[in-house]
C-alpha cells in the first residue's frame, strides 16, 4: 500500500501529445510523398527529427519525476523535474474522483484520474495521473471506497437509470450553438495542420455548395447565418447527446456515483456532504410538458470543457421526488412561500416589451434606409423579433415561478435567467452570503431583488426578482436564527 508508483507510460504520448500531433503526422506525410528514401527524408527533416526525440525525451523525465504512495489516510504526490514537489491530500477531503476512460486509452488498459477538493483550482485538478486500470481502481478503494462504506439516511445501494429519450430532451435544453461553432472552426483550423491544406479547402469548398443550396430563394446572408447557427446547434446537440450516453447514478452510503459517455467513458465519485446544491433547470417547452432536468454543484463535477454536471438528464414531477428520495434523500423541494406580489407583474414585462419596440424601431429605420436590401432586412427583423418574443412569454410564466421556500434547513430559490426556469435546493450551512438589492422603482413597488451567494467552486449566485419587501424581511430573519 505504500508502495511508490508511476503513472502509465502512455503518459510520455499524452503530455505532448498536441506536439507530436503537429510534428509526426508532416514527418510520415513526407516519407510518404518521397516513396521510401530515407537518407532523402533524413537530410530533410533532421531538425523535425531532433525536436520530437527533445519531446519525448521531456516527456520520460517528466513521467520519471511524477509518482505517488497510497496511505491509509491519504495520498502524498511527488512532481516536477527541476524544482520538485510533495503535496499531501487525505482521503476524508476529497470532494470527487473523476476517472476518464477514452477510446484511445482503452487498448492500453488506462484511465485517467482527477482529484479534487475544495481548496483547488477553478481550472484544473488538484491532482491528475494518467494510470492502468489497476492502479486506478486502487486508488478508488482507497479514497471513493471509505465514503461508500460509512452509513447515512440513504441506506443500501440505490440506482437511477435513464431512458435514452431523456438523455436526447437534456441535450436538447442544454446544446450551445455557440460552443457547436468553436468546435466546428477549430476542426477546420487544425484540419489543414494535420491532414493537410488540401483536406482544409474540400471541407470549405462542400460548405460553401451547402450554402449556396440553402439560399433558393432565401438572402444568401440570411442563408449563411441559418446554416452556422443551425450546423452549430446540431453538433453541439451531438456533442452532448453522445457525452451523456449510459447514464446512470448511484448511491451507497455517503458516495454518489455518476457514470456516461459512449466514446469517452466517465465515472464521477462524489461525497454527498461536498455538494453544495441541487439545482433544477427547465426551457419554457420542457415547462409546458412538466420536465425537469438537475444537476449538481460539487467541486470538480462537470468542470472540464463540455461537461454537465447531471443528476438527472430528464424527469417529470412524480419522477423527480422519487428520484430526488432515491439518489439524495437529504434534499426536499417545498411549496412557494414567499413571492411577487400582482402588482409587480409590469416589471417582468417591461423589459421584454423595450426590446421588442427596440429591434420594430431599429429594422424600420434600416428599411426606410436602405431599400436594396429591404428583403434582407425583413427577414432579420423576423429572426431578431422571435426571440424577443420568446422572451416575453417567459417573463409572464417566471411571475408564477420566482418565489423562496423553506422546509427545516433546507432552503428553495426559484428564479429565471435569460430563457431559462432553475430551481435551486440547498442545506441552510451551504449559503455564504444574501443581498437585497432595491431600485427606486421597487421602493415604490414595495419590492426588492434576492440575490443568494452559495458556496460554489466557481462564483455563482441565484437573482430572486420583485418578492415583496415584507417578505423579504421575514425570509432574512428565519435566516438570522
Amino acid at each position: 500500500m505504500n508502495e511508490i508508483q508511476r503513472q502509465h507510460p502512455l503518459f510520455v504520448v499524452h503530455a505532448f501529445s498536441k506536439y507530436l500531433i503537429l510534428l509526426i503526422f508532416p514527418l510520415l506525410r513526407s516519407f510518404v510523398l518521397l516513396q521510401g528514401n530515407v537518407l532523402a527524408w533524413v537530410q530533410g527533416t533532421w531538425f523535425d527529427i531532433l525536436v520530437l526525440l527533445g519531446i519525448i525525451g521531456a516527456g520520460v523525465a517528466q513521467w520519471w519525476c511524477i509518482r505517488y504512495t497510497l496511505y491509509p489516510e491519504g495520498v502524498l504526490a511527488f512532481s516536477g523535474v527541476l524544482i520538485q514537489e510533495k503535496r499531501y491530500i487525505p482521503y476524508r477531503n476529497f470532494s470527487s474522483i473523476v476517472m476518464e476512460e477514452p477510446f484511445y486509452l482503452l487498448p492500453f488498459r488506462a484511465a485517467r484520474l482527477r482529484l479534487e477538493t475544495d481548496s483547488g483550482s477553478t481550472r484544473h485538478a488538484d491532482l491528475t495521473l494518467l494510470l492502468r486500470r489497476r492502479q486506478a481502481e486502487q486508488f478508488l478503494n482507497c479514497g471513493a471506497g471509505r465514503f461508500a462504506a460509512e452509513p447515512c439516511r440513504a441506506e443500501g445501494k440505490r440506482s437511477y437509470h435513464p431512458r435514452a429519450l431523456y438523455i436526447a430532451i437534456l441535450s436538447l435544453i442544454t446544446s450551445n450553438t455557440i460552443t457547436g461553432v468553436l468546435f466546428a472552426a477549430t476542426f477546420l483550423s487544425q484540419s489543414g495542420k494535420v491532414l493537410g491544406e488540401q483536406f482544409e479547402r474540400m471541407l470549405l469548398n462542400s460548405f460553401t455548395r451547402l450554402v449556396q443550396f440553402l439560399a433558393f430563394k432565401i438572402p444568401p446572408a440570411a442563408a449563411l447565418a441559418a446554416a452556422v447557427l443551425l450546423g452549430g446547434w446540431a453538433l453541439a446537440f451531438l456533442i452532448t447527446l453522445v457525452s451523456n450516453l449510459r447514464f446512470r447514478a448511484e448511491r451507497k452510503g455517503r458516495l454518489l456515483t455518476v457514470k456516461s459517455g459512449i466514446v469517452t467513458r466517465k465515472e464521477y465519485y462524489l461525497a454527498v456532504e461536498r455538494i453544495n446544491y441541487v439545482r433544477f433547470r427547465q426551457s419554457l417547452v420542457t415547462r409546458i410538458f412538466g420536465f425537469y432536468s438537475a444537476f449538481l454543484n460539487c467541486t470538480g463535477y462537470g468542470k472540464e470543457r463540455n461537461e454537465l454536471a447531471v443528476l438527472l438528464p430528464a424527469v417529470g414531477d412524480e419522477e423527480l421526488k422519487r428520484s430526488l428520495r432515491l439518489l439524495l434523500p437529504e434534499y426536499r423541494i417545498s411549496r412557494r412561500k414567499y413571492r411577487p406580489w400582482i402588482r409587480t407583474v409590469s416589471r417582468f414585462l417591461i423589459p421584454p416589451l423595450t426590446v421588442m419596440l427596440g429591434i420594430a424601431l431599429l429594422f424600420a429605420a434600416l428599411y426606410l434606409l436602405f431599400p436594396r436590401f429591404r428583403e434582407t432586412t425583413l427577414f432579420f427583423a423576423l429572426m431578431a423579433m422571435v426571440p424577443a418574443v420568446w422572451w416575453f412569454f417567459v417573463k409572464i410564466a417566471a411571475y408564477f415561478h420566482v418565489g423562496i421556500s423553506i422546509k427545516e434547513d433546507i432552503y428553495t430559490f426559484r428564479y429565471t435567467f435569460g430563457y431559462a426556469f432553475f430551481t435551486a435546493v440547498l442545506h441552510k450551512d451551504k449559503i455564504a452570503r444574501v443581498e437585497v438589492r432595491q431600485s427606486l422603482f421597487q421602493k415604490m413597488s414595495r419590492c426588492a431583488d434576492v440575490v443568494v451567494h452559495p458556496f460554489s467552486e466557481k462564483r455563482a449566485h441565484f437573482r430572486l426578482h420583485n418578492i415583496q419587501i415584507d417578505e423579504v424581511e421575514a425570509f432574512l430573519r428565519i435566516l438570522g436564527r
